[in-house]
């Protein structure tokens, strides 16, 4: 974006996208028309929803945060960084380890080992003192045979620190367009969430449970996507614009894991609304007895079933059946 003068320039620039305002009119639980007279002077807005707006424009944090103090001399923003040291660098080393699992795994297996290996190095990296964060792969849902539309995500993998689990798969859950992973897919860019009050506002019903503050972050190969990283934290603020960056890289090195077949393009992305993580878990403990049954009928008609073709018909009936709901 060119260069402004002043915060109302900025935000009026904006605003300019018809979706964006929309979604951040959403957000701010404001008309419109409000955010319009902010960016023209008609208005001034109050010093929380300066904060707010902050919130909504993680893009642009760092570029709105000198202007608004320009305007508002008074103004703070709530932007305590972490004080802990972290590099804020891939370790070089770390690269060939994952390039190595790359070339080296079945193509089965690569996909999780590689994801796997960047979930617990981001683990290590960002959490050191074990505070409790969590890191997961929200995987597009292919769509239906002879369709192109992808409906939902479902958590794939995850690894995490107390209060969470150490491997979240084991907790597998489906996101759609109500989700912060799911507006981050849909938009192309990622949704960063610094602070309780930001999430209420933004997302409230958490995808995460305990988190203070959270990230989603699209896994993009040009204009195609295969799902999102999504990392929480139990602290606030920790999504600071150095460690935004280092995600960013984090999420190139993960579209390794991907087979071309795997990226939707975003033009394709039609995510539906998914019930609530409490309403999905009677439906998703179904899981296993639905695989042990296609499998059982398989053998009794003398027909060849792959245990993985047979997991990945019963998800996309539990995401045909929770859409539905």
């Amino acid at each position: 974006m060119e260069e402004v003068q002043t915060w109302r320039e900025l935000l009026g620039k904006i605003i300019n996208d018809p979706t964006e305002k929309q979604l951040i009119a959403g957000s701010l639980h404001v008309h419109p028309n409000t955010l319009t007279r902010w960016a023209t002077g008609q208005s001034n807005p109050r010093v929380d929803y300066l904060r707010a707006l902050l919130e909504s424009f993680p893009h642009y944090r760092e570029q709105f945060i000198p202007l608004l103090i320009a305007a508002f001399p008074d103004f703070r923003a709530d932007n305590t960084q972490p004080q802990e040291a972290l590099p804020l660098e891939i370790p070089s080393t770390f690269y060939g380890r994952v390039l190595n699992a790359h070339t080296t795994s079945p193509p089965i297996l690569r996909a999780s080992t590689v994801c796997i290996l960047i979930l617990q190095q981001i683990i290590a990296q960002f959490d050191p003192e074990g505070q409790g964060i969590a890191a997961l792969v929200a995987q597009c849902v292919p769509p239906k045979l002879g369709e192109r539309k992808v409906r939902s995500l479902r958590i794939t993998l995850g690894r995490g620190t107390p209060p969470w689990r150490s491997h979240l798969e084991n907790q597998s859950q489906f996101f759609g367009a109500e989700s912060q992973a799911g507006q981050a897919l849909t938009l192309g860019r990622y949704i960063a969430v610094h602070n309780l009050a930001a999430r209420e506002r933004l997302f409230p019903i958490p995808q995460f449970l305990l988190e203070e503050s959270s990230i989603a972050y699209p896994i993009l190969q040009a204009e195609r996507t295969s799902g999102c990283l999504c990392v929480a934290s139990t602290r606030s603020n920790t999504f600071s614009q150095e460690r935004l960056d280092l995600l960013r890289s984090y999420v190139d090195l993960m579209t390794l894991a991907f087979e071309p077949g795997e990226f939707y393009a975003l033009s394709d992305i039609e995510l539906g609304i998914m019930p609530t993580a409490d309403i999905q878990k009677p439906l998703l403990a179904t899981f296993q007895r639905r695989v042990a049954q296609y499998i059982i009928q398989a053998n009794q008609e003398n027909r060849s079933l792959s245990r993985v073709n047979v997991e990945r018909r019963v998800w996309k009936e539990l995401e045909g059946e929770l859409l539905l709901l």
